[in-house]
Formats: structure tokens, sequence, C-alpha cells
């Protein structure tokens, strides 16, 4: 996947959501995103092309609540039960996909 498809994406669910996008830094081979929820809830976004990475993080009071990465195309999920654990899975997530998930998880913890 491409850098620039990875921003439309971005840009896409963050209208979508109403989220605010912040481009925190961007190279040929590298993007690092924030879709931002409210003031101490935003979804990381960081994907390098070259690594075929992606990796989506939701992030409460700056640490990881839940989170969804892949590497080399090899796929783990960092469960909100336990989110230093690795749970492998068989495919990528979206960032739709994660915002979505994301969005309804904050709302069974009465986060939002």
């Amino acid at each position: 996947m491409e850098i620039s498809s990875i921003v439309d994406e971005a840009h896409a669910v963050s209208a979508a959501f109403g989220l605010e996008l912040v481009e925190v830094d961007r190279t040929d081979n590298t993007v690092s995103l924030k879709l931002v929820i409210d003031a101490e809830i935003f979804i990381q976004v960081y994907s390098n092309t070259r690594k075929d990475k992606l990796n989506l993080t939701l992030v409460f009071k700056k640490r990881r609540l839940y989170g969804y990465d892949s590497e080399g195309g090899k796929y783990h999920c960092h469960p909100i039960e336990n989110p230093d654990e690795h749970t492998f899975v068989n495919q990528r997530k979206s960032i739709r996909e994660f915002v979505e998930e994301s969005l309804k998880l904050l709302e069974e913890k009465e986060l939002l």
C-alpha cells in the first residue's frame, strides 16, 4: 500500500466519523497520523511501506488501550483486555474497520 493511499483513507475516515486528522510525520516510505477523538483519546496510524507495516493503536491517557499491527505479512492484535498481549490473526484491518471497532469499545467501556 502506498503512503498516499493511507493518508487518503485516513482523511475519508476522519471526515466520516468527525475526527480531527493530524499528520505527525511523513517521508517517502513512512507516515504517522493521529485521528483525534478527544483531548485524551486518539488513534495512532503508522505505516512503513518498505516493511509492509500498518500499525493502528487506540491511545487513552498516553497508553495503548487496544492495537492492531502488521509487519511483513504477519498480523497481530493487542486486545483491550490486555494490550500488552499479542494475539495473532489472519488479516490486516483497514483504518475504517479499526476506528469503528475502537469507537464501539470506547462506548462499551463508557470512555466516550
